[in-house]
């Protein structure tokens, strides 16, 4: 399928105070097309670590055509956001992420971001979805905290390959999981973050995992939107170099975040019970161990989602290697949306 153009806006967002200091700006892009039902859903997305808002692009060409080769579409728009020290919100908050403590950005201060945006007059009368991928899966299940659970304004939620666990399992793994994130946190530190051009950038990552393993598009669009042009000094000698975006300090400590990732285990337990949630794993279990899966899906524990389905050929990367797939997979579960609020109206009349 040959994915059409999207439309898009970008915004930055002022964000909620804390700690007694003023909140840190969140960046979005609104995406539609010319056939955007206003009647449709409006669809939120939280990106993982180490991305930004644009990795959805790819994904949300692919959605937008499946929903338009349908009678009507079920989409009236889309809203990916930039975790608060990633992408163009790491550019604009760099002066006041200095005067915090590495790693201070957590994913349930993003989450109160989200639901601040929610409550705002872009979103009046909309019928929300939250999508989330690994760490943002967490941060749309936090974002619903700051509402009552009898009066989410989320009419259903899909979990992308989460990073979501309960602290007994993660207490019960602790060797493996505390050697992975030291592993994660120290390579993250070991990469470059300057480049002399774009092309030596390019040519850096594309050789590199997990980089080399990603849909052509989505890795176009990191080296696109990832890094931007820094000036540099060494004594009289002034340059310009290509950097990433996301300082790559944050982006390590990012991994150390587990306590949101339990609480946000603890809210998806509640939510499911009242808000459809629909889970959607790779087939590759090269990141997250099958075990995260079946957490997930534990009805014992009453985590009980609305459907679950699985990428072949995805692992844990999902978003960035399989756009297409992901896209099927998620609209498949859009239209279960539409087809059970028409029914709720049918038995109403």
């Amino acid at each position: 399928m040959s994915p059409l153009q999207l439309r898009s806006e970008l915004f930055v967002f002022d964000t909620p105070p804390l700690h007694g200091f003023p909140g840190l700006k969140m960046t979005a892009k609104r995406y539609y097309t010319s056939s955007s039902d206003p009647q449709g859903l409006t669809l939120l997305f939280a990106h993982g670590i180490g991305a930004h808002k644009e990795h959805w692009e790819p994904m949300l060409r692919y959605l937008f055509s499946h929903q338009n080769m349908q009678q009507q579409s079920c989409i009236r728009e889309a809203w990916c956001f930039d975790w608060l020290n990633h992408g163009d919100a790491a550019v604009i908050n760099k002066t006041a992420l200095e005067r915090r403590s590495p790693g201070d950005v957590s994913i349930a201060e993003w989450a109160a971001a989200i639901a601040s945006f929610v409550r705002s007059p872009f979103l009046r009368d909309h019928r929300l979805v939250g999508l989330g991928h690994s760490a943002g899966s967490s941060a749309i299940i936090l974002a619903t905290r700051s509402f009552p659970m009898r009066n989410q304004p989320f009419v259903a939620v899909f979990l992308l390959e989460p990073s979501m666990l309960t602290r007994e399992l993660w207490m019960s793994h602790l060797v493996e999981r505390e050697t992975l994130m030291r592993r994660s946190t120290s390579a993250t530190l070991r990469r470059p973050d300057m480049f002399d051009t774009w092309e030596e950038a390019s040519n850096y990552y594309r050789k590199r995992k997990p980089w080399a393993g990603w849909n052509h598009e989505v890795f176009d669009i990191f080296t696109q939107y990832g890094f931007h042009l820094v000036g540099t000094q060494d004594g009289s000698k002034k340059e310009t170099k290509v950097a990433l975006k996301c300082d790559l300090l944050h982006e390590a400590l990012a991994y150390q975040d587990i306590e949101s990732h339990f609480e946000a285990t603890d809210q998806y337990t509640r939510l499911c019970r009242v808000v459809p949630v629909h889970i959607v794993f790779g087939t590759v279990p090269d990141y997250i161990p099958t075990y995260f899966q079946d957490c997930m899906t534990d009805v014992s524990q009453g985590r009980s989602p609305a459907s679950v389905k699985r990428v072949t050929g995805a692992g844990h990367g999902i978003l960035q290697q399989t756009p297409e797939a992901l896209a099927r997979a998620v609209s498949v579960g859009l239209n279960s949306i539409m087809r059970d609020s028409a029914s709720h109206l049918l038995h109403r009349l």
